[in-house]
């Protein structure tokens, strides 16, 4: 064996020789040597395709020079040829190319392939020079994102960031994972770092953007875009988002424009193909979306699926793709990866319930739609979809109930030009919306949702006849739909055609009896009438033939509120709660409730369990705060304001609202941080400049407010809020004549009752109470229902005792059914005055109306001491001694009780309890009788 062995080998050495020799004899050095250098001179004059002619002369030349084979590579990378640019990029590295000029280069070859688990497993960081390794660190952080692994990801991240703080590369790459993961601040971070490090770094502009487009600040994203593609023209993810911002802004021409140069300028992407099919619905081109379509879906179809997992942006232009294609079962594959991969993509979800509902199954969306509703229950898109879940399920009833709900809150419609218009809406865009639902509504009459929406957007507007129009097309599309026929009497309602708004309610149960939204209408109009008893009978009888029936309940008890019966109205929002706990509307009418009868521990309480059942709903939470603030716990408010103004982020309307409730809670500086938190996320916002002023007011830093005036004026010289402030803060600083000014300009500019009431107010500080009575007066002339001047009008004829006038303002505000407790016991206390002795009885309401109000409990026990009641007396007064120790008013008025019944130890005592300061200040005719009479 072994003698034939060995020349074996001998021989196979010898054809290897050979071989190296016949390469050696047709190589051209010199020649290769030239091609290269013109390859090399193209190159860098971007004449990329005359560079690859030159550089594969050159290897025809010379099969092993490397030079050659990278920058081939690199040309080839450059043109997005990525699969002849790493067979290149191989041979070069087998001819013996350092790791360091390769490994990045592959590794984003992997990426574009959807090959992130080679890119890990094959390319380790270790041995490269430090600008390799952080790139390629930084790309194995890409890939970790991509394969779902956000621990390895964001360890990989921070060794990139930790080789070279200074480097934007790792911070530019992180931006994506952490937008798709929801932790906004984070990515706004790491794209300002980014900017910062790199301030002409195309991509780190183009990161900053994605952020503020994420954050819905389009203004900022555009610019950024804009400044990273004049930086780099063929940027694909600038120029895609940048075209997404257009269109949303209503400039179609410039995004088809700018769309369609990137589609011409190398191979499909998918992003810009479906922008494209979105514009080509718009202008109605059926064929010319169809074909971009096409192209979305049969381009990521090509796509490795194990890539495309990682991709959320392309899942969703396919699942939207296959969709608008009526393809639901492919749009259902990429859905259901997108919803795995990806849970907090509620908008995926969404679409996935649309395709269900599409494809004939609206049982299964009814579970997607359940889980997007309890994290966003305000979302009309998902209330619309439920809605149409049961319109499919022929339950007509609560379809109607969705739709309006949705519509309320702006609506939502699964088609494309109504889904964009829609999401205008949710963005407060309505103007830019309205074009889109009106498509929408052409091309499909009968779609009740979208109908719904673009009736009510129209009536919001003011443009009632457009809005019945609307109403009255969709009726004609589904003629006989008892929900078509609802959506037109709300609408007829809305106009105040009240009777053409019962024909409506009637022709629906004509058409279907038990259709229980109408038969609610009808008695909602009852109710608007002040036709109690049918509204009541109405609610009985849908309780009689469904006893726990909730809505019936709720409406009941919104029923019971109005006509003043407070008791009543709450026993039926229990009722109703303990039928549907997680209903927020009827939680938060409860928690109202509870606190009008002055259960401030029962609304606690319920406002606590909602929110355990809906946490997160900022609505939900606002409630807890003011139930908090009224049960005196100021800490636990503070905390729940703190969490709220996490969840906001930069939401400006948001954190308005959450600073008006920090300034409720007596915290000052968070609501001033609320308002710098609102101008980040809407720079110039009216009402976040309008808190922050009133912030710095409140916490006393004058300098401050007037700096928050200044810039209010001059960002809106034509709104009154400016001047409002300023005389807000004049009346602080003892500036009467001057807050007189300042509101009378405000006044002219926008005229509203607060500001009639502000000019009456610095009329009573400067002592001229008298003078701000025809100031009211004037004002109710014009605006009879403005039933909070009414009550400023009230109150000023009781301080200057014209009790006869308080007495004809107050009856008439309980009469228009706006008469709180507050109301009630000021209507008592001038009756009182005049000797009537109707004062107990009505005193008597406004503690049912309150029974924990001091105010109201006192007035009770003192009408009632006047009535010569002096033992019922002495029990209410006691009650109120024990709530409010301090009161100096109502010691008085139990002291002279308890005088008149012989008790006077005790009388003596409670006059000897009153608050030094009062004690000390001239004391009341009264008050020097009785001390006169008790030997004091």
């Amino acid at each position: 064996m072994m003698p034939t062995f060995r020349p074996a080998l001998r021989q196979a050495a010898l054809v290897l020789a050979m071989t190296a020799l016949a390469g050696s004899v047709h190589a051209d050095p010199a020649a290769a040597s030239r091609y290269y250098e013109d390859g090399l001179s193209r190159y860098r004059q971007q004449d990329v395709p005359g560079a690859i002619i030159q550089l594969k002369n050159a290897l025809q030349q010379d099969r092993n020079m490397l030079a050659a084979h990278l920058l081939l590579a690199r040309a080839y990378l450059q043109t997005g040829d990525i699969g002849p640019a790493e067979v290149e990029f191989r041979e070069a590295l087998r001819l013996g190319v350092s790791r360091s000029e390769v490994a990045v280069p592959l590794a984003r070859i992997y990426l574009m392939q959807g090959r992130p688990t080679q890119l890990i497993e094959t390319l380790a960081a270790d041995g490269l020079s430090p600008a390799a390794r952080l790139e390629l660190l930084t790309l194995r952080g890409t890939a970790f994102a991509a394969l779902g692994n956000a621990a390895e990801a964001e360890r990989s991240f921070a060794d990139a960031r930790a080789l070279d703080p200074r480097s934007a590369i790792p911070l530019i790459a992180e931006v994506p994972m952490l937008l798709a993961a929801g932790r906004l601040d984070e990515a706004r971070e790491r794209a300002a770092q980014a900017v910062e490090r790199a301030p002409a770094d195309a991509g780190a502009l183009n990161a900053r953007g994605s952020v503020a487009h994420a954050g819905g600040n389009l203004a900022a994203a555009l610019q950024d875009y804009e400044q990273a593609i004049r930086l780099e023209p063929g940027l694909v993810d600038a120029r895609v988002a940048r075209a997404g911002i257009l269109i949303d802004l209503g400039r179609d021409a410039d995004a088809r424009a700018d769309l369609e140069d990137l589609e011409k300028s190398g191979p499909t992407e998918p992003r810009a193909a479906y922008l494209l099919s979105v514009l080509a619905s718009r202008r109605g081109d059926a064929q010319d979306a169809a074909r971009h379509l096409e192209a979305v879906t049969r381009v990521v179809d090509a796509l490795p699926p194990d890539w495309i997992a990682g991709q959320e942006q392309l899942l969703m232009a396919a699942s939207l793709g296959h969709h608008a294609g009526r393809q639901y079962e492919k749009a259902r594959k990429y859905l259901d990866v997108l919803v795995s991969r990806y849970p907090r993509n509620l908008g995926a979800r969404k679409l996935l319930a649309a395709v269900h509902l599409d494809s004939g199954d609206p049982g299964r969306a009814t579970g997607l739609l359940e889980h997007v509703l309890r994290l966003t229950p305000e979302d009309p898109q998902a209330l619309q979809l439920f809605g149409r879940v049961h319109m499919a399920l022929k339950r007509y009833a609560r379809a109607s109930a969705y739709f309006e709900q949705a519509a309320a809150r702006s609506g939502d419609a699964p088609g494309l030009q109504a889904a964009l218009g829609f999401s205008r809406l949710g963005k407060g865009e309505p103007d830019a919306a309205l074009p889109n639902l009106q498509r929408a509504f052409e091309a499909a009459p009968a779609d009740l949702g979208v109908a719904t929406t673009l009736a009510n957007l129209h009536q919001r507007r003011g443009e009632a006849a457009r809005a019945l129009a609307v109403a009255e097309r969709a009726s004609a599309a589904l003629p006989g739909n008892p929900a078509a026929l609802n959506l037109l009497g709300v609408i007829r309602g809305a106009g105040g055609d009240l009777a053409g708004a019962r024909a409506a309610y009637r022709a629906a149960l004509e058409r279907e009896a038990g259709f229980v939204p109408a038969r609610l209408n009808l008695a909602r109009i009852d109710v608007l009438e002040g036709s109690f008893e049918a509204a009541r009978a109405t609610y009985a009888g849908l309780l009689k033939k469904d006893r726990r029936d909730a809505t019936a309940m709720f409406e009941s008890g919104l029923l019971e509120q109005r006509a003043g019966n407070a008791a009543e109205a709450l026993r039926w929002f229990v009722k109703a709660r303990a039928e549907r706990p997680e209903d927020v509307r009827i939680g938060l009418a409860l928690i109202e409730a509870r606190a009008a009868v002055g259960d401030r521990a029962g609304a606690l309480e319920v406002a606590r369990d909602l929110k355990l059942r809906r946490d997160g709903d900022l609505g939900v939470m606002a409630a807890l705060v003011q139930a908090e603030i009224n049960a005196g716990d100021r800490v636990a408010a503070r905390q729940t304001l703190r969490e709220m103004t996490r969840l906001a982020e930069y939401d400006a309307v948001a954190q308005v609202r959450i600073g008006y409730l920090q300034l409720a809670a007596a915290n000052p500086e968070g609501a001033g941080y609320s308002a710098e938190k609102a101008l980040q996320g809407r720079p110039g916002d009216l009402g976040a400049l309008v808190l922050a002023a009133e912030a710095a007011l409140v916490g006393r830093d004058l300098t401050q407010t007037e700096r928050w005036m200044h810039e209010l004026r001059t960002a809106h010289p034509a709104s009154a809020e400016g001047f409002r402030i300023a005389g807000d803060l004049a009346l602080v600083r003892g500036q009467h004549l001057a807050a007189v000014d300042a509101y009378q300009r405000a006044f002219d500019r926008q005229p509203s009752s607060a500001l009639v009431l502000r000019q009456a107010s610095s009329f009573v500080v400067q002592g001229r109470a008298k003078s701000a009575i025809p100031l009211l007066q004037d004002w109710l002339e014009m605006h009879e229902g403005d039933a909070e001047v009414r009550k400023g009008l009230g109150e000023l004829f009781m301080r200057e005792a014209l009790w006869a006038d308080a007495r004809r303002e107050y009856e008439r505000l309980i009469g228009e059914g706006t008469g709180d407790a507050a109301v009630h016991n000021n209507l008592a206390n001038a009756l009182l005055e005049l000797a009537d002795p109707g004062a107990v009885e009505i005193a008597r309401q406004a503690v049912a109306l309150d029974p924990s109000s001091v105010p109201a409990l006192d007035t009770l026990g003192w009408a009632l001491a006047r009535a010569g009641r002096a033992d019922e007396a002495i029990g209410i007064l006691l009650d109120a001694r024990l709530r409010d120790p301090g009161n100096a008013e109502v010691r008085f008025h139990l002291a002279s009780v308890l005088a008149t019944k012989g008790r006077r130890d005790e009388a003596r005592a409670e006059l000897r309890g009153l608050p030094g300061t009062i004690h000390a200040a001239p004391a009341p005719a009264e008050v020097k009788a009785l001390l006169l009479e008790l030997g004091m």
